[in-house]
């Protein structure tokens, strides 16, 4: 399998978890600063909106970042970065609760951009992109970029710990927290 057949199952997992509640579909605070289409219906008196992945597939924009930040070039990170548009939900994967970052390959990858560049190495090469936080630690959860590797990342000691040898296998650990 791939990184983006592992997410093609989870996410047909995901949007079938969340029919069976009330809402029908995933949701959270509507914002204004991303592409809208990933949202469905109408925003709540809370300010919460429906959401689901939107299929994506197109890698250029990536591939681009990519290339901004000399950025070795992994074929799973670049599918995890390019196959869906998604917001953050939580899954919980071993006995960690991990709160996934948002994808979002529509507007050029804005947060991402924000937080890459406090994984530099000493000779300024970016080795992690982040992809979430364990919830009940705060620490960053991470992929090596030349080996796939994911790993959990205290920000505060500079330690990393593997919890997965690749992405398709921790996404093939993925379940769902509704």
């Amino acid at each position: 399998m791939s990184v983006k057949e592992e997410l093609d199952i989870f996410f047909k997992k995901f949007l079938e978890k969340y029919k069976e509640t009330p809402q029908g579909l995933p949701k959270i605070p509507r914002r204004k600063d991303i592409d809208q289409t990933i949202y469905v219906g109408e925003i709540d008196s809370a300010g919460y909106c429906r959401w689901k992945p939107i299929p994506f597939g197109k890698k250029d924009n990536f591939l681009r970042l990519m290339e901004v930040y000399e950025i070795e070039e992994n074929d799973d990170i670049v599918e995890y970065f390019c196959s869906y548009y998604f917001l953050g939900f939580d899954i919980k994967y071993g006995n960690y609760l991990i709160g996934t970052r948002d994808v979002e390959v529509l507007d050029g990858y804005k947060r991402l951009k924000r937080v890459i560049d406090a994984y530099k190495d000493q000779n300024g090469r970016i080795t992690h992109i982040p992809i979430g936080v364990e919830q009940n630690s705060d620490n960053t959860v991470v992929v090596e970029v030349k080996t796939g590797i994911v790993k959990i990342a205290n920000d505060d000691t500079g330690k990393m710990r593997k919890i997965s040898p690749s992405l398709e296998e921790f996404i093939r650990g993925w379940e769902i927290v509704l």
